[in-house]
């Protein structure tokens, strides 16, 4: 199944949702919407992965390269992951590197709790 990608740019947090297959032949079209939000620099971004049925260690790479890149400029990344999708992250070791939410909705409550704070 092709990956479906959908940026929704809300003035709080960016929320880009994937479903299918995110793999090696769909890294080239992931690679330039994370571009965009490095150039934009939303002060947040939430990833949906919920509905990600592959997630290969090409488009684990690349979301380690947005993390890693995005928050050392500040900003907050949040990960919505499913069973598989954290599956990945707990074989790669990687479950540490992200914060993740079960769900959209508690991602945003994620969001709002660290925007509360002082």
């Amino acid at each position: 199944m092709a990956l479906s990608m959908t940026l929704d740019q809300a003035s709080g947090h960016w929320t880009l949702t994937l479903q299918g297959e995110l793999d090696y032949g769909e890294c080239a079209r992931f690679r330039m919407t994370i571009d965009r939000i490095l150039r934009e620099s939303p002060p947040s971004v939430v990833i949906d992965l919920s509905s990600l049925d592959l997630l290969d260690s090409s488009g684990l790479g690349l979301l380690l390269a947005l993390s890693k890149q995005y928050c050392a400029d500040g900003g907050r990344l949040i990960l919505v992951t499913n069973a598989a999708v954290n599956n990945i992250l707990e074989l790669t070791r990687l479950s540490g590197i992200f914060a993740c939410a079960p769900s959209l909705a508690e991602a945003e409550i994620m969001l709002t709790d660290v925007s509360a704070e002082p």
